[in-house]
């Protein structure tokens, strides 16, 4: 003989399905990366990262960019890192460069098709590195 008692059974199912969005939160700039000014580098909740040179810190503990330059992350203490941003330090171009020698190279051609639209049929041309080439075969 089975006693059933009053109760429900199963009934949760309803009331489960349900649950908020992610919230974003994470680093949005890396190390060594550029960074311009505002520019939002962690998103936080509390001070996982604390703000170090150059960095400010949002009421939501957001931390974002104040200059124009490279993000760091450091250590300080024995298990925290804080987040610097530091001036960009501008590299002279390295003549010689795949990219420099591409932007000659292209340099020369608009000037060629501009001299041939001028009517002027052999221009004197200048290379990077000083001499100048008058489109003759060199005597060997």
């Amino acid at each position: 003989m089975t006693i059933e008692s009053a109760h429900k059974k199963g009934a949760g199912s309803t009331k489960n399905g349900r649950d908020s969005r992610g919230k974003r939160l994470g680093v949005k700039i890396y190390g060594d990366q550029a960074a311009k000014p505002g520019a939002i580098i962690v998103r936080q909740r509390g001070t996982k990262f604390h703000p170090g040179n150059n960095v400010g810190l949002g009421k939501d503990f957001t931390i974002f960019s104040l200059i124009d330059g490279v993000v760091k992350f450091e250590k300080f203490g024995p298990d925290k890192k804080k987040i610097s941003v530091y001036p960009r330090v501008e590299q002279p171009e390295n003549s010689n460069s795949y990219r420099a020698r591409k932007r000659e190279y292209f340099r020369l051609q608009r000037e060629r098709k501009k001299a041939k639209k001028e009517g002027i049929l052999s221009p004197q041309l200048v290379l990077a590195s000083g001499t100048n080439f008058s489109g003759a075969a060199p005597l060997c």
